[in-house]
C-alpha cells in the first residue's frame, strides 16, 4: 500500500518539473523574439535611375522607420539581396514585381518598368548622299555615296519597295510625280539609313500624270480590232499633195519607255501610243532581235515586270509618225 503512494507521487513531481519546463523555455524564446523585435508601422522604399532601361544601374532605398533586416526580391529570377540599399540591374525590358521584407514581418511590392535598352548610334556610319530639291519625271537621277569604309549598297528611290539599285553610284527615272523618299543603306546595317526626300515634278504640257491616264484595266487582255483593208478610206486620184502631212506629238525615247512600263503594269493601254503611230498601232516592230508587231509585243508585256535595256524609234521626219521601233528588254517580274 505504501509503495503505491510513493509511486503516485514520484509521477506528480515529474509533471510539475515538465510544466515548469515548458514554461521556461517559452519565456525564454518570447524574450529572445522580443530582445530582437523592432517595429515597422509601414514599409516604405524608393528607386532611383538615370534611365529605367535594360542594362540600367538602378538603386532601391529602403525609408522604413525602425527597420533592422531587409530581403529585396526584385522578380527577375535573380538572387535575393540583403542590403538596406542594394543597386541592381535588369536585363531584360518589362514589368518587375520588387519585393522588400523588413524585419522577416512586414512587406511591401512595388512594380517596376523597364523599358528597351537604348542603343547609342554613331553619327559617323549613316551614310552620306546628296540629293537636288526636285526632278522631272522621265529625268535621270544620279547620286553617289560618300559614306566611308563603305562596300555595299541599297539605294531605294521610293517608287516601290524592292532594291532598285546595289551600286555606289547609281542612277533611277521615276515613272510618277509627287513627294518622294530616297533612303540608302552600307554594309547591310539597317541600324544605320539614310532618308532624304525629292519632289518629282510632272512632264511640262501634260495635263495628266502619266499614272493618271483614265483607261479601264482589262483581266482578259484588250479587246482590240481593226478596220478591214477595204472599210479604210483612201485618197482620191488627184488630192495627192494637195494637203500638207499631219504633224503629230513628238515623244522622246525616255517618255516613250515609261508609258511601255505602263503597259507592263496595266496601267494603260496600246492604244495610248496611238497619235505617236498617226493612228495604226499594229506597226511593224523588232523585239530582242525578232520581228513582231507592236500591239503583240503590248499583249507580251502586259502584266510582266520588265525592264528596257535598248529602245530607239524611228519616225517620218515631216510628220512625226513613228514608223518601227527597236526595243530589247528583260522579264523582271515572275511568269
Amino acid at each position: 500500500m505504501s509503495s503505491d503512494k510513493n509511486m503516485t507521487n514520484h509521477i506528480d513531481k515529474l509533471v510539475i518539473y515538465l510544466f515548469i519546463a515548458a514554461f521556461l523555455i517559452s519565456a525564454g524564446t518570447f524574450a529572445f523574439r522580443y530582445s530582437k523585435y523592432a517595429p515597422c508601422d509601414e514599409v516604405l522604399f524608393t528607386v532611383n535611375a538615370k534611365d529605367f532601361r535594360a542594362g540600367e544601374m538602378i538603386k532601391f532605398k529602403d525609408n522604413t522607420t525602425g527597420a533592422a533586416e531587409w530581403k529585396w526580391e526584385f522578380g527577375d529570377s535573380t538572387v535575393s539581396s540583403y542590403q538596406k540599399d542594394p543597386l541592381h540591374v535588369f536585363k531584360k525590358e518589362g514589368e518587375y514585381k520588387v519585393r522588400l521584407i523588413v524585419n522577416n514581418i512586414c512587406e511591401r511590392v512595388e512594380t517596376v518598368v523597364i523599358k528597351e535598352k537604348l542603343t547609342l548610334l554613331d553619327s559617323t556610319k549613316f551614310p552620306v548622299f546628296t540629293l537636288p530639291e526636285s526632278i522631272r519625271v522621265g529625268q535621270t537621277l544620279n547620286v553617289k555615296d560618300e559614306t566611308d569604309n563603305a562596300s555595299t549598297w541599297e539605294w531605294r528611290f521610293g517608287e516601290s519597295a524592292t532594291i532598285d539599285a546595289d551600286t555606289k553610284r547609281a542612277e533611277y527615272v521615276y515613272e510618277e510625280a509627287g513627294l518622294k523618299t530616297v533612303s540608302l543603306v552600307v554594309n547591310g546595317d539597317l541600324t544605320y539609313i539614310t532618308k532624304k526626300r525629292i519632289n518629282v515634278t510632272p512632264i511640262p504640257g501634260e495635263k495628266k500624270n502619266i499614272t493618271e491616264i483614265d483607261v479601264p484595266k482589262r483581266e482578259k487582255g484588250w479587246n482590240i480590232k481593226r478596220a478591214p483593208k477595204d472599210a479604210m478610206i483612201k485618197d482620191k486620184p488627184g488630192d495627192a499633195g494637195q494637203h500638207k502631212p499631219t504633224v503629230v506629238p513628238y515623244i522622246n525615247e525616255r517618255d516613250f519607255e515609261i508609258k511601255l512600263n505602263l503597259i507592263s503594269k496595266e496601267k494603260t493601254t496600246p492604244q495610248a501610243f496611238s497619235e505617236y503611230f498617226c493612228g495604226d498601232i499594229n506597226k511593224p516592230v523588232v523585239v530582242n532581235g525578232k520581228n513582231t508587231t507592236f500591239l503583240v509585243f503590248c499583249e507580251k508585256i502586259r502584266d510582266r515586270g520588265i525592264k528596257i535595256k535598248k529602245l530607239n524609234l524611228f519616225r517620218d521626219k515631216g510628220s512625226n509618225c513613228i514608223k518601227t521601233i527597236i526595243v530589247d528588254y528583260k522579264k523582271t517580274g515572275l511568269f
